[in-house]
């Protein structure tokens, strides 16, 4: 797989805490066994030329940090489940994302992340299994307090396991 993500370059301590919390809902933590910081995926692809992973990057180079604001968890109920933490709606994001795939194409990419699909979402927890699948429905129904993350870094990744391809930093 490949993929474009913006990642946090700071220690994000609330991200991690609600991770550590998803993840005593899985056999074993599968976000922190990504070995990778907080981040949202804007483009996954299963294979794409070089050339239009680094076209990707530069269009988002331009675009300067983000802060995006969370305030809820969600899930996918997919088997295994994943715990996601839901974004306020941004426009900066949404524009970011629907520029990046005008410039780079829509061909390859997986269809939950082209544009008019794409839910932005930074996960917490892919695996949870269907033991659990209650005991994760009411972790998402309690309230978190709302908190930010400022995404100052671009990336083009290839995984498993992940592995960085090229970084920019948004300026």
């Amino acid at each position: 797989m490949f993929g474009i993500t913006i990642r946090v370059s700071n220690e994000a301590a609330a991200f991690w805490n609600l991770v550590d919390e998803a993840a005593a809902l899985e056999d074993a933590p599968s976000f922190r066994a990504l070995n990778y910081p907080a981040h949202l995926t804007l483009a996954r692809y299963g294979a794409i030329e070089p050339a239009r992973l680094a076209a990707g990057l530069e269009i988002l180079a331009s675009a300067g940090p983000l802060t995006i604001a969370f305030d809820r968890v969600c899930f996918f109920d997919n088997a295994p489940l994943v715990l996601w933490l839901r974004p306020r709606e941004d426009r900066g994001l949404r524009d970011l994302h629907r520029h990046l795939h005008a410039a780079i194409g829509e061909d390859g990419c997986a269809p939950h992340y082209r544009p008019l699909q794409w839910q932005p979402h930074a996960t917490l927890a892919s695996s949870v299994p269907g033991r659990n699948r209650q005991n994760a429905l009411d972790f998402a129904e309690k309230p978190i307090a709302d908190f930010s993350m400022t995404f100052d870094i671009a990336d083009a990744l290839q995984w498993p396991p992940v592995s960085i391809l090229h970084s920019r930093q948004l300026a």
